[in-house]
């Protein structure tokens, strides 16, 4: 008995710190749409201390979208590949306090962290960005192009920075963009209103949200001075970092770059990989916001843009194909409502007292009236207007065609001719002859005919 509340006594204090820890901290690292609907999110979760929590499962996570809840298709514990731009600023002041040794050995230590399917590039900038080694696995490969890197000239921050982006563009998986720098976008010193870069904080800002990519920001250097060679510009810094979706790291000393390069590169490979399919999956170039709790913590916020109809301005193919299925719906219709012709009219029969389509000869020649048959109009044929009533004294046009008098020299007109009117037998449908008592085909009595010729 004394054992087990020794034992109860020891593991009280134990369960008392694990009550009491604080839920973990998590953040979106990036948010994959590259194969959308499908949507990949990489998410990292780190304890109170900053280091990350391994062993978490996919029902720890609970994630919405536009405040849908989602179903995870998959889940992974790590991040799988990842393709790395290190991007490092090797001008004149990196030559000082061996900042460009320590920039170096930096990223020597990133590259031997890499795994296997791992793939890193590298982008070394003073005046202009230079690709020093583009995308390889191949670590020796990589440490030989480090050691190359030497000092230069000025600090082409902001183009560098969209170099970097656009080697990642076409790049699927886990990306990731580390930029070092000491220093602050300049020509020459003193750098006031004299940028190094062509483009703007802004342009460079706005690349790296257009396509995606969050950018970890390490900024080398003292910050208590205000010498233009020695100290960063960490406001431009902090900025490139959060608009992007990043973090900014500074580090007064370059003997403590290794050892932040080699933590970052463990915290992406720690991530936590999250697949799951949009609730909305419409093409429709909308904002979409997503949100990731942890273990009961309060969810923290991400979220993209769905970028197939706004990548139909920049790609003419991609355009013409989504606008031929609407081309046809507006067509279609017409096309619907023209009538149908064949090559040649039928032609009517050669009996004059036969309608068009009827095989059956009339019974009584003289059954139709002195207008003669109805004949069914062909599509396509031109039908004249009827003749213009004319004056019987001068000619003149009628107007109206049944006036009574002439609007020109004033004669009365005769009555126009009542035309005959056509009857048929209530019995069979046959046609009558005028004045006719019986039909001539059912012999049935025929109503009394009676025709207006009534004077006007």
């Amino acid at each position: 008995m004394r054992r087990i509340l020794l034992l109860l006594l020891l593991l009280l204090p134990a369960a008392q710190a694990q009550a009491q820890a604080p839920p973990p901290d998590a953040h979106v690292a990036q948010v994959d749409t590259s194969r959308y609907p499908e949507v990949t999110l990489y998410v990292g979760v780190t304890d109170a201390n900053g280091r990350p929590v391994p062993g978490l499962t996919e029902r720890d996570f609970a994630i919405t979208e536009d405040d849908q809840p989602v179903t995870l298709s998959s889940f992974s514990g790590g991040a799988g590949a990842i393709s790395t731009v290190l991007v490092i600023d090797h001008s004149a002041s990196m030559a000082e306090q061996e900042k460009l040794v320590g920039a170096r050995a930096a990223a020597q230590a990133f590259v031997r962290q890499m795994r296997p399917g791992d793939q890193t590039a590298l982008i070394a900038f003073d005046d202009q960005p230079t690709l020093v080694q583009p995308f390889t696995g191949d670590t020796a490969r990589l440490d030989t192009a480090i050691r190359r890197i030497a000092p230069g000239s000025s600090t082409a921050l902001y183009d560098s920075v969209i170099a970097g982006v656009e080697l990642l563009k076409g790049v699927t998986g886990r990306r990731a963009l580390l930029l070092l720098t000491d220093g602050r976008d300049c020509r020459q010193l003193p750098c006031v209103g004299d940028p190094a870069s062509r483009a703007t904080l802004d342009e460079a800002i706005a690349q790296t949200v257009k396509a995606g990519v969050a950018v970890q920001v390490i900024g080398l250097g003292d910050r208590s001075t205000a010498d233009l060679s020695a100290g960063i510009d960490e406001t431009v810094l902090r900025r490139i970092a959060d608009e992007s979706g990043g973090s900014y790291f500074y580090t007064p000393a370059s003997d403590q770059l290794a050892d932040l390069y080699r933590r970052l590169s463990a915290d992406m490979q720690q991530e936590y990989q999250l697949t799951y399919r949009s609730p909305r999956p419409f093409y429709d170039g909308t904002r979409r916001d997503i949100r990731v709790g942890v273990g009961g913590a309060t969810p923290v916020a991400g979220g993209y843009v769905e970028r197939h109809l706004i990548n139909v301005h920049s790609d003419p193919f991609v355009g013409l194909v989504l606008l031929l299925p609407i081309l046809a719906a507006l067509l279609l219709p017409a096309l619907l409502r023209r009538p149908k012709t064949t090559g040649a009219l039928s032609q009517p029969s050669a009996q004059p007292d036969q309608a068009v389509g009827t095989n059956d000869p009339p019974t009584d020649p003289g059954a139709w009236p002195a207008d003669g048959p109805t004949i069914l109009q062909p599509a396509g044929i031109t039908v004249l207007p009827p003749a213009l009533a004319r004056c019987q004294t001068c000619d003149a046009v009628l107007a109206p065609t049944d006036a009574r008098f002439c609007s020109v020299c004033g004669m009365r007109q005769p009555p126009a001719p009542v035309p005959a009117r056509r009857f048929f037998c209530d019995q069979c449908g046959r046609p009558l002859r005028d004045g006719a008592r019986f039909c001539s085909t059912c012999g049935t009595s025929a109503p009394v005919q009676r025709l207006a010729t009534g004077d006007r």
